[in-house]
């Protein structure tokens, strides 16, 4: 299968709402084609250490939510799927930007229900824990693990790995397992931060009541 693709620095994910700034005219020309022929899609490959990564998102175009008199234009769009790729083409068909021969990954989209409740769980306490939260609004339990991804702390290793894994219930475990490894880290990082703000302030404490019987 051929696609347009969209090399960027970023990791998209199925379910992802992805909202970008396109300015480049090759680019401008791809939302143009997108907006004009609905079932269109596209696809993200990742940029890694300036090489393309033989993974990808393909994508569809929601909504071009901004037009500039410039020609460049804000765009929403919408993660449907993982694909891989087999060839990439400088120009799609007789367009100006690129193209690649892809092959669409099977997804197992199939969750556990425990898992996906423990996951929920465990994300929330994540979340109480920063200053900046983020709520997932229209939660799927079938792409979970990817909806929350972009906000539980993964590395750019641990992200493109959850991008490879072909099941939710795969997915699931590798989130829970992550949470679990660093939130006890966070916790304690907590817990000094609240003693250090603590030394700093006038203390009202409750004296030490002597008695016969706790006299050494």
């Amino acid at each position: 299968m051929d696609i347009a693709i969209f090399p960027l620095q970023l990791i998209a994910f199925p379910g992802e709402q992805l909202n970008l700034h396109i300015f480049e005219q090759r680019y401008r020309d791809l939302f143009n084609d997108l907006n004009e022929d609905k079932s269109m899609t596209f696809g993200i490959p990742p940029v890694i250490k300036n090489e393309i990564y033989s993974l990808g998102t393909q994508l569809k175009l929601v909504k071009i939510e901004k037009l500039y008199s410039s020609g460049e234009m804000d765009v929403v769009t919408e993660g449907v799927g993982v694909f891989s790729i087999n060839e990439i083409y400088s120009t799609y068909i007789d367009k100006r930007y690129e193209g690649a021969n892809i092959e669409l990954l099977i997804d197992d989209e199939e969750y556990n229900l425990i898992k996906f409740e423990e996951l929920q769980n465990l994300y929330e306490e994540f979340q109480a824990m920063l200053t900046q939260r983020k709520e997932i609004i229209n939660i799927n339990p079938n792409k979970y693990s990817f909806q929350i991804a972009h906000y539980a702390g993964l590395n750019e290793d641990q992200k493109l790995a959850l991008l490879a894994t072909p099941s939710e219930e795969e997915r699931q475990e590798i989130m829970i397992n992550h949470f679990k490894f660093i939130m006890p880290s966070m916790r304690s990082i907590q817990e000094t931060q609240t003693r250090i703000v603590a030394n700093g302030h006038f203390k009202n404490l409750q004296s030490f009541k002597f008695s016969s019987n706790n006299k050494g």
